[in-house]
């Protein structure tokens, strides 16, 4: 299933394009086919990284507040940061988005020149695991579900088997063509599989976190949001490639004689350039009318309007032409749905963040942090909305409900942690400065924007 995603996420070879359109081989019209394959190349139209991108570029963690301190930035933070998270939390994302599931791995090691936690972010197509049921039958004994039981990572001839005491570095001395066939005799013999290493992990558990864009009670039964989408690509794809062979062959009218030909090749250039013809009166003559392509471009526009239904995306996110003249506020509505199914995804992926930065803090020694099962990451306001609605409602809640403007603060769209504490230090240093005292000059030297 991971390969089929991953295929209708990139480009055509020549290969799928002859099995995907049926393209005959036939090496008497080689120049027919290589036209045939351009223009099959020409027409593939590549919605799904975009409805990709649209989910993707709407989520990013950007704090993690401790439970145990109200309001403060937790101390676990400094892991996210050291591992350059803000920009590498995106590969997590992606990956759970577009398969359904991703993984984490943490590890000591030396981040900065320091002994710290190391995070890496795995492909399901290069890793699995096995869960566990929290819920035990008589006679049983459950396992906690948070934690995978084992976990095996494979990449090329390398492998790492995880449990809960150790990593186990393995190496292959050949290579099955497909991943399936790690199953099979003579791959996964002990003459083949050479254990290298065996290193302590010191975290008790596996240490791998699963990201899923949802929980659903079938348990591994998940496949992102591209998988649901894959047939609408294909039915795009084959209107494009039809329209572009009617545009190629069709698209206007064709000429024909009944009753004459032209005696040589000169006489027949000489007739299809001559604006008029003499020829015998008892030929007929008559034209084929060209192609309609308006009917390809409503089926396409259909099509991409049903992946918009299907996706929870804005119909003009995709280039639907369905729209015209809308105000603000209706455009704004138009991304509710997209806006719905973002926060579950959040909530889904907030939960293994938060306890991808526990573990951190647990192998970093920091027990309290790792506790703090209250803590919770926040994710940056992607809303469409404007930058004056989103002020004046904050001001408003400010005013009308007494909300302590610092409290409002963080939800000021681009205005990070840091720029927030760079706001208060500037407070801080300006004592009887009252910040939001419209009337207050403020000091030289120092800018704040009212």
């Amino acid at each position: 299933m991971f390969d089929r995603i991953n295929s209708a996420m990139r480009p055509w070879n020549r290969q799928e394009i002859i099995n995907r359109f049926g393209i005959l081989k036939d090496k008497n019209a080689n120049l027919m086919i290589d036209r045939q394959i351009q223009l099959a190349r020409d027409s593939q139209t590549m919605y799904l990284p975009l409805v990709l991108d649209t989910f993707a570029q709407s989520m990013k963690v950007e704090d993690y507040f401790s439970g145990v301190d109200a309001g403060a930035r937790a101390r676990a933070w400094k892991h996210w940061q050291r591992n350059n998270l803000d920009a590498r939390q995106t590969g997590i994302t992606r990956a759970a988005l577009q398969y359904g599931t991703a993984y984490a791995v943490v590890d000591q090691g030396v981040v900065g020149g320091n002994a710290a936690p190391l995070i890496t972010g795995v492909s399901p197509r290069h890793m699995t695991a096995y869960y566990g049921e929290a819920y035990a039958w008589p006679g049983e004994s459950g396992v906690a579900s948070e934690w995978p039981i084992l976990a095996l990572e494979v990449k090329g001839n390398r492998m790492r088997l995880f449990d809960e005491e150790k990593i186990y570095y393995i190496g292959a001395i050949e290579t099955p063509q497909e991943i399936k066939d790690w199953a099979a005799h003579p791959w996964n013999t002990a003459q083949n599989l050479q254990l290298i290493e065996a290193r302590d992990h010191h975290a008790g558990v596996p240490p791998v976190v699963r990201f899923r864009d949802r929980w659903l009670l079938e348990g591994e039964e998940v496949a992102g949001i591209i998988e649901p989408l894959i047939a609408l690509q294909s039915r795009i794809d084959r209107t494009s490639w039809e329209a572009a062979v009617a545009q190629y062959y069709s698209a206007f009218k064709q000429r024909y004689v009944i009753g004459w030909a032209p005696a040589d090749d000169v006489e027949g250039i000489r007739m299809r350039a001559s604006d008029v013809w003499l020829i015998d009166a008892d030929a007929k003559v008559g034209q084929f009318d060209e192609t309609d392509i308006r009917q390809y471009v409503d089926v396409k526009q259909a099509s991409i309007r049903d992946m918009a239904a299907i996706a929870q995306v804005p119909a003009q996110s995709l280039g639907a032409n369905a729209i015209s003249n809308v105000s603000a506020d209706g455009l704004a509505a138009m991304e509710s749905a997209k806006d719905r199914k973002s926060s579950e995804i959040r909530t889904s992926l907030g939960e293994s963040y938060e306890q991808l930065l526990r573990l951190c803090a647990h192998l970093d020694g920091d027990q309290q942090e790792a506790a703090d099962f209250a803590s919770e990451v926040k994710w940056a306001d992607m809303t469409a909305r404007s930058f004056a609605q989103t002020v004046d409602a904050l001001g408003k809640l400010a005013t009308m409900l007494s909300i302590p403007p610092e409290i409002l603060w963080e939800d000021i769209p681009g205005f990070t942690a840091e720029k927030i504490k760079r706001i208060k230090q500037t407070m801080t240093r300006t004592p009887g400065f009252d910040a939001f005292d419209a009337t207050a000059e403020p000091p030289l030297g120092d800018t704040i924007t009212r």
